[in-house]
């Protein structure tokens, strides 16, 4: 029987300005490749975790879009983040739900949460 591959999940995150939500997430070390000027995809390493689509009329303000990037050190990506962003992340902790995770927002309210089991 053939072994069906790993499913695996991207968000695709609305931005209100495809420029800064680029810069906004190669400030924080990651690669951005764009598709066009609607369109791009956020990697770590090589690797697709999140995609980018330009959404007209966006409200940073009640933007409820969010994703989680599951790492294998919760810490080394908080201190990674609060290095460029500084005071705008939550503080890391450790959850009821045994994780290990931070939370902050990109510049269209899109709300990031990095978490490790724990």
């Amino acid at each position: 029987m053939a072994r069906r591959p790993k499913l695996i999940a991207k968000p695709i995150l609305p931005v209100n300005n495809m420029a800064k939500a680029a810069a906004f997430y190669r400030s924080l070390g990651f690669d951005v490749a764009d598709y066009d000027p609607s369109y791009a995809w956020v990697e770590e390493d090589g690797e697709e975790i999140m995609h980018l689509r330009y959404a007209e009329g966006l409200n940073v303000a009640t933007n409820a879009a969010s994703a989680y990037l599951h790492v294998q050190d919760a810490d080394k990506w908080y201190a990674r983040v609060t290095a460029v962003l500084g005071g705008k992340v939550a503080p890391v902790v450790n959850t009821p739900w045994q994780m290990r995770e931070f939370t902050f927002a990109d510049p269209s309210g899109n709300m990031i949460r990095v978490g490790q089991n724990i």
